[in-house]
């Protein structure tokens, strides 16, 4: 990765100012450029929404090279209305926001990420008469971590005009909403991944207990085709979630592809970062009524010579845990 150009705006809502930077970042200062690459890595593994650029969106003006703008100059507009947005939102937290120029295999991209403040206790040496005193300041303007995740931002591929988003709902003038995308960037992102997945699960969840289908039954079926299909497709396929969780019962998968459409879900969802969905589902978790949590990775649920889950005429279930070679207590000292 190759970083061209980096610059911070101050968004400091709090002081009820905006401090534009007026020439770019020394991308040559030590660790800096790890920051940006872990920053953008991190950002890259989370849940993020995608879209397309179109000629006449806001953002694709601004960063437009025919409008004769200095990379400073494009973002201190974009650094403007950004604080306007939330300068009146008390919800909306202060912070910094971090725009970068960076070239990647054959291509360019734009990033700009709003890294909240955070409040963080440091050490001060003070005098107190003759005597050193060793004093904790709380600064309260502390940026994140590299190591975590921007809850807003995005990084736009310059060849393609293809972006990835990622953004976190405030309250605004009295209701929740993407303030970032819809009255800061002006566009509309397609869903998450995530945000789709909350939607097959709800519509499993509905139909599974309209037709008496045992609802974790359904859900751990449901997981196990999710896991199966990421891992070698990097996709999910609702299709065959239907196949698994409804079998032969055509009128309940009917429903459930009726449920989806109603939510918006198309029939394959693809993933681009298929291996946080493959960690995230490899694991199999039940909470029995009594209290018992059980984890079972994701090989060995689908095993019956290690795991079955065995139906009574009572409505009753038990849970066979076979073959064990060995047992080790998981207790933390």
């Amino acid at each position: 990765m190759i970083i061209k150009h980096a610059i911070l705006h101050i968004l400091d809502k709090d002081q009820g100012q905006l401090i534009a930077s007026q020439a770019e970042m020394d991308i040559n200062q030590s660790g800096i450029h790890e920051y940006f690459e872990k920053i953008i890595e991190k950002f890259n593994q989370g849940d993020f929404k995608t879209g397309q650029l179109q000629g006449d969106d806001y953002l694709a003006a601004v960063l437009d090279d025919d409008n004769g703008l200095t990379f400073a100059e494009k973002t201190t507009r974009l650094a403007e209305k950004l604080y306007d947005v939330i300068q009146a939102q008390t919800e909306i937290p202060a912070g910094d926001m971090l725009t970068l120029e960076f070239a990647e295999g054959q291509a360019d991209f734009f990033a700009m990420f709003k890294v909240n403040f955070a409040p963080r206790y440091s050490h001060m040496v003070d005098y107190q008469a003759d005597a050193m005193v060793n004093q904790l300041v709380l600064n309260q303007a502390i940026l994140p971590g590299a190591g975590t995740t921007p809850e807003e931002g995005i990084i736009v591929n310059l060849m393609t005009g293809a972006y990835r988003l990622i953004e976190k709902q405030y309250r605004v003038d009295g209701h929740r909403t993407n303030y970032f995308s819809e009255r800061f960037l002006e566009m509309v992102p397609l869903t998450s991944v995530k945000g789709n997945l909350q939607g097959v699960k709800q519509a499993v969840k509905h139909i599974a207990n309209k037709f008496d289908i045992p609802e974790f039954e359904a859900l751990a079926t449901t997981q196990a085709t999710i896991f199966q299909s990421v891992s070698e497709f990097s996709k999910i396929d609702t299709d065959e979630i239907a196949e698994a969780v409804f079998k032969d019962n055509v009128t309940a998968k009917e429903a459930y592809h009726e449920s989806l459409q109603n939510r918006a879900i198309n029939h394959e969802i693809k993933v681009d970062n298929s291996e946080r969905y493959q960690k995230k589902y490899s694991v199999q978790k039940f909470k029995l009524a009594s209290g018992i949590e059980i984890s079972i990775p994701m090989a060995a649920y689908q095993d019956r010579d290690q795991v079955e889950f065995v139906n009574h005429p009572d409505g009753k279930l038990t849970l066979m845990i076979k073959n064990i070679d060995g047992i080790d207590s998981k207790f933390n000292a």
